[in-house]
Parts: structure tokens; sequence; C-alpha cells
């Protein structure tokens, strides 16, 4: 009998377990009983306290090998466990746990020890010798079924069959980049899945943003989960001992991983719904004007001449111009119409070329009953601009709602007129499907500021009367962007009412037809029928009806609507849509 079997007294060779140190078990057998048993009568355990048994722990002069058992389950247990059966702050603490307390199974601490390897432990620390193995050979025996499958597919009760899968072949599905890649895919699938649910939902630009920011914050928890799941699976194989995990490391998990991924994108969800919801019931800032009561749907709105503060009109006057065009394909406000601005100023005995501030804009928009006010202005900021508009109520002139954005030169200010004037849109009440599917201001009108200009110029000059100039100014616009649809037609316009060359005007007219799938809606009507009534005047008349269906007041499709008509001497439909056209100014 050893009687002192422990970690220190058991030396590894050769893949061998070598047992060392009999000094305890010498002392006894050479005093013949005699030292042992005076010993024992004195209460003297002989052994090392975290691995004795209970005789000894109870000085028992009869103990046999059957001692060594138990002191060989308290090794294992520890290699296991990391920890001995039990602890204490003194020898007879532990003494004292020997004899009267039972072990915690050892997947207490270490989950991913067998079962069966658990129970064989157990049993070598149980109180009394009787229901231990008997022997050694015993234990050996159900040590070696423990950690070897038997054959025809059958495995002792509760062990793990021994896998063929090598630690590299674990190491590899936990690799980091087999990590990524999975989770690259499953996120160009969450966001294509995401994307579509905003175009056809017409949910928010930053529900798909959010997105992309839960994925990016992911990523490297999914990175550092694969790395704790590889440890703990080489671990299970191998057998290899691992510290219980404590704080944040314990909570890397696949399961945990996954449900906190759920949890996010639940949590975008309900932020998404409850958006939306406040968006569409009028509810707090996120209310939009037509949901809250604020503004009616299809009400008028006056635009007032954005304010130049940079020191080049042309700016301004531009300006004016691309949020004229945005504002009018909304289908939830309607933007008066620069003719019924004027009728409106003659009938106030003002000059209708009066310029249009914000003050006269509000007089205006009182006297026809419109909704609010448009008023904006463009500052230089170093060597970029900021944009600015307001929503005023006509009356009081106080400020509805307020938009701010900033373009770093010359280059981005379409970009920012185009945010500005979206986020105006958004604001009133239009959904975001509707302004998405709707080109923005570098589609509809153009990318080029320069060729901006030149076409809002050559307006101004229009009215005045100067065919010839408002012609050269168009020409200059279209050269600046060939694709400027809106110039292109306004120069048909032009050169047909200054009855320039006939060749030239119908050039003009045809890029504008061809260009016509980057006009708003409205002129896309305006300009396949003014297009038309040179090659198919039938056709022209078909497209100023469908026309009229959808801009039942547009005093251009009236007045080039009758004029069709007489083409082609259907003189009493002809004079109904002249009559209506002129309510709006045109003769």
């Amino acid at each position: 009998v050893h009687r002192d079997i422990k970690p220190d007294n058991v030396l590894l060779s050769a893949g061998h377990a070598l047992v060392t140190d009999f000094g305890v078990a010498k002392a006894v057998s050479a005093s013949s009983g005699g030292a042992a048993s005076r010993l024992t009568s004195l209460g003297m355990a002989l052994g090392t306290p975290a691995y004795m048994s209970p005789e000894q722990a109870a000085a028992d002069p009869h103990i046999d090998h059957r001692a060594d058992i138990y002191s060989l389950g308290a090794l294992a247990y520890e290699m296991l466990a990391g920890q001995t059966p039990f602890t204490g702050n003194t020898a007879q603490q532990l003494l004292a746990a020997h004899v009267s307390q039972a072990p915690e199974p050892v997947t207490r601490h270490r989950t991913t020890v067998p079962q069966a390897l658990s129970e064989t432990i157990s049993r070598c620390l149980e109180k009394k010798p009787a229901d231990r193995w008997q022997t050694a050979v015993e234990l050996r025996v159900q040590l070696e079924a423990v950690a070897t499958p038997q054959t025809g597919g059958v495995t002792p009760a509760g062990t793990q069959p021994v896998s063929a899968v090598s630690t590299a072949d674990i190491a590899a599905r936990h690799h980091p980049v087999r990590v990524a890649a999975l989770f690259g895919v499953a996120a160009a699938a969450t966001l294509a899945v995401v994307y579509g649910l905003v175009i056809l939902l017409g949910l928010p630009n930053w529900v798909f943003l959010g997105a992309v920011v839960l994925l990016a914050i992911g990523l490297p928890i999914m990175l550092v989960t694969g790395r704790h799941e590889e440890e703990r699976a080489v671990a299970q194989h191998t057998g290899m001992h691992l510290p219980t995990p404590v704080g944040l490391r314990k909570h890397f998990t696949w399961r945990n991983a996954s449900l906190g991924g759920g949890l996010a994108f639940g949590g975008l969800t309900v932020a998404v719904v409850a958006f939306m919801g406040m968006r569409t019931l009028g509810i707090g800032p996120i209310g939009t004007l037509v949901a809250s009561g604020v503004l009616d749907e299809q009400a008028p709105i006056v635009l007032a001449d954005f304010v130049d503060r940079t020191g080049d009109s042309t700016l301004a006057d531009a300006l004016t111009e691309a949020i004229r065009v945005d504002l009018s394909q909304s289908r939830v406000v309607r933007l008066m119409p620069e003719g019924d601005v004027a009728n409106a100023l003659g009938r106030m005995q003002r000059n209708p070329e009066t310029a249009l501030n914000s003050a006269v804009a509000r007089e205006v928009a009182v006297r026809e009953g419109a909704g609010a006010v448009v008023a904006g202005e463009i500052n230089r900021a170093g060597a970029g601009f900021v944009l600015l508009a307001r929503l005023l109520e006509p009356e009081s002139g106080n400020e509805l709602a307020a938009f701010r954005e900033t373009a770093s030169d010359e280059t981005q200010v379409i970009d920012a007129m185009n945010a500005l004037s979206r986020s105006m849109r958004e604001r009133i009440g239009e959904s975001y499907k509707t302004i998405r599917a709707q080109g923005g201001l570098d589609r509809v009108t153009t990318r080029s500021l320069k060729a901006l200009q030149k076409y809002s110029q050559a307006l101004r000059i229009e009215q005045a009367g100067d065919f010839a100039l408002a012609e050269d100014l168009l020409e200059e616009a279209v050269v600046l962007d060939s694709n400027f649809a809106m110039a292109w037609r306004k120069l048909s316009v032009v050169i047909s009412n200054s009855q320039g060359e006939r060749s030239r005007y119908s050039y003009a007219a045809e890029r504008a037809h061809e260009l016509r799938d980057r006009l708003p809606e409205l002129e896309r009507y305006q300009t396949s029928a003014f297009y038309f009534l040179d090659v198919d005047v039938d056709q022209a008349i078909a497209i100023y009806r469908a026309g009229l269906q959808q801009f039942p007041d547009d005093p251009t499709l009236l007045a080039n609507g009758a004029f069709a008509l007489n083409i082609k001497r259907r003189y009493a439909e002809a004079e109904s849509l002249a009559i209506r056209g002129a309510a709006y100014g045109f003769a």
C-alpha cells in the first residue's frame, strides 16, 4: 500500500506513468506494524491531506490497497477539473471533508468530461472502501472501456466515441478566414433582403445603413466566438482541460452570437415600425406635416426665389429652378405654377415680373390660399456652400420646418440641393418609395451646375422676350451637358416661338424626346406631345389627353392640346381646352 498517491509522486516517462516515493509505505512496512500502530493510536494520519482516503484521515490502522484507489481518484479529479475534490484552509478541514463530505462530480467543473469517466472517478472517491473499485485491474479495465469505442459501433454507456476527425480539421472549421467568409455570405444575403424591403416597402435609407452597422459590429464578435469555440472543440476532442470561462468570455458561444444577432435585428425592426408608425400618424417630430394636420394633402405651395449670399445671383436662380423641378414631382403637395403666381401678382396690382422674395411670396400664398411658402438661401463657406431652406406658414411667417445641406465645392451643389429637396418632401409627407421612384435632380435636370445656371438664365430672359439670347444660353447649356433633357426641350420651344431654323428646332425636339425618361412626369407628356405635333398629330393629341388625366389643370397641356385639336379641325374640343387654358393666362 503506497499511502501517498499524489501528482508529486507520479512521473511521466516514455508515455507511461511511474509511481515514485514509497517512503511512507516502506516506513510502515519496516515497522512491522509497531510504528504504524503507535502513530494511528495517537490519531496521526499518514499521507497528504488533499489526496488522503477517509480511512487514512480517520487514522484507521486497518488500511489496504483501496486507499490508493481513492487517492488515484483524487489525482484524476484534479487532472480533469483543475482542483482537488476538497479544499480547505487547514489540513484538519481537508481531513474532515474526506471523511464527511461527498465531492461534486467532475462534470460540475468541466462539462466536456464524458459522463462515464466522471462516474468512474466518483466511484474511486466513495467513502467506504467496499463501494470503490476493488482492484487496480478492475479500474484499468473500466478506464480502457471509457477511452476506447467497442467493436460493432457500441460504446460504453455514457461515453463519447473517439472521432476520426483531427484537431487540424476542427481548427479548419473554426478558422477566421472561413468564419469571415461564411459571415460575408450571410451578411450579403441579409443586406439584399433589407435593401429589397427598403425599396419595396418605402422605408427610410437609414434602415439599410443600420443593417450595415449591425453587421459590421457582428463580424468581430463572430471571429472571437469562432476562436473560443475552436478552443472548446479541440479541448473536448483531446480531453484537454480548459479553465471555466468567466466574465465576457463565457458569453462567446455560437448560440449567444446567433441570439444576439437576432435580438439586434429585432430591435432594428421595432425601431423601424415605431418610426414609420409615428411618421404616418403625425406623432412627435417624426410625424409628417400632412399627417400632423399642419398641411393639407395637395395643398398648393408657393416657391420664393432663393436668396443669394455668394455674390453670384445666377447660382441662386439655378437652385430656385432646381427645387421647382423637384417639388413639381410631388403628389402630396402642389407647387403653384409660375403662371398662377404671375396672375396673382397682377390681381394684387403688382408687376408680374416682381422678384418673389419670401415676403411677396407669403402675400401671394395668403391671397391664393396656399398652405406654405418655401424660402431658401445659399451661402459661402470657404470653398464650399451652405444651402438653407424653410417651410413658412403664410400668414404668421412661422417656421414649419427647416433644412440644411452643405456642398464642399461647386461640383457637389446639385447633390446637396437634391438632398435638401428630398428632405423637404419627406418632411411634408411624401412616401420614401415615391421619392425614390422619381429621378434625383441630377437626372431630371443636370449634374452640371454651370449648365443649370445657363438654363435658369435662359428662362428669365425668355420671359423678358429676348428669344435670341435665351436660345444662345440654352445652346451653351446643352454643350455643357448633352443629356440635359429639359434644356433641349426648352430650346425647341424657344426656336419655335422665335420662328428659327426648322432643322434646328426639329433636332432639339427630337433630342428632348429621346431623353424624355430623364424628365419629370409632367414634362415627359409635354415634350413627347410637342415632338409628335410635327410627326403625328393624332399621336400628339393622344399624349395630351393622357397628360391631362394626370395633370388636368396644367396650362401648357391645355393650350398645346387645343392647338393640336385645331390642326385636326376638331374645333369644339379645341375650344373646350382653350377656355380652360385661358383661365391660367394662355390666350
